[in-house]
């Protein structure tokens, strides 16, 4: 079974999550204390059936500053910002509350 992503619908679900969350809480963002975050191998992440057993460490200053490069464009995109991107939306959306 395969899953389609309409990238509009993600592109639009974004903005809208961002404009709120700017309205709610400003330009700049508290997620600490937290820097570092469990990280399970993407061969594991998607097999539900077997326990994890590679768990590595991520941190998120890292994530956010490989994100930061992006944004001022002294690095070109690659699929693995997805990555990186994703665990900085997953702390704002577990450490925020509006």
């Amino acid at each position: 079974m395969s899953l389609q992503v309409n990238v509009s619908e993600i592109e639009k679900a974004l903005t809208q999550l961002l404009k709120e969350l700017r309205n709610q809480k400003g330009d700049l963002i508290e997620i600490e204390p937290v820097d570092y975050y469990w990280s399970i191998n993407k061969d594991e992440l998607y097999d539900p059936y077997r326990d994890p057993q590679k768990l590595t460490l991520g941190q998120l200053s890292d994530d956010l500053e490989e994100i930061r490069k992006l944004a001022r464009e002294e690095a070109g995109p690659v699929s693995l910002d997805f990555v990186k991107i994703s665990s900085i939306l997953a702390a704002i959306g577990h450490k925020t509350v509006w």
